[in-house]
């Protein structure tokens, strides 16, 4: 099943085995855990000891409050990304099997801060401009005593830089994804 909130796509095994963890909170308690989070996307971290206190009631183990905490995170990302309103959000998250109240709960804090999280996310995405130079080199890597050739891709943009290292198989992955994405946005367009 595709949900708009997540690009269409079909929703992650991951997020819905943490939707019965965020089942386990009241709806206060995830509305409050929602508003902490949207407020962390664009701004300060979230402490662990806000979401050790809110989800403190429904007796979740930190890796578990933690794991919430980042369902949580993905969910508005995703939507925000997506420019999924409000009502849609709310009946896809219950057709993912969140309670209604705790759907309801989650969407009415997105629907406050999807302006602020729209936002940040622009801010924070990959954009076309500012004349980013990309770089591609072949590098040698000793693992072992022996050394395997990597990909490096570099990106330098104004003000900031980033290499990332990629194996052969790893490269072969993201030009495949690369080009279902491209795909997908032609399709769109």
């Amino acid at each position: 099943m595709r949900f708009r909130f997540c690009w269409d796509v079909d929703c992650p095994d991951w997020l819905l085995a943490e939707i019965a963890a965020l089942s386990k909170m009241t709806s206060v308690k995830l509305r409050l855990l929602v508003g902490q989070v949207a407020k962390a996307i664009p701004g300060p971290p979230l402490s662990y000891e806000v979401v050790e206190k809110l989800t403190k009631d429904a007796k979740l183990e930190s890796s578990e409050a933690m794991a919430a905490v980042a369902a949580v995170r993905w969910v508005l990302e995703r939507a925000g990304g997506a420019g999924v309103g409000g009502p849609v959000l709310d009946s896809e998250l219950q057709q993912l099997g969140l309670p209604k109240e705790h759907a309801a709960a989650l969407t009415r804090v997105y629907s406050e801060h999807q302006p602020r999280l729209r936002q940040a996310l622009r801010q924070a995405s990959l954009k076309e401009g500012g004349d980013p130079e990309w770089a591609c080199d072949v590098v040698g890597v000793d693992v072992g005593g022996r050394t395997e050739a990597v990909a490096q891709l570099t990106l330098d943009r104004p003000g900031e830089g980033s290499k990332i290292a990629l194996s052969p198989d790893q490269l072969l992955v993201l030009i495949h994804e690369l080009s279902e994405a491209r795909q997908i946005m032609e399709a769109i367009s």
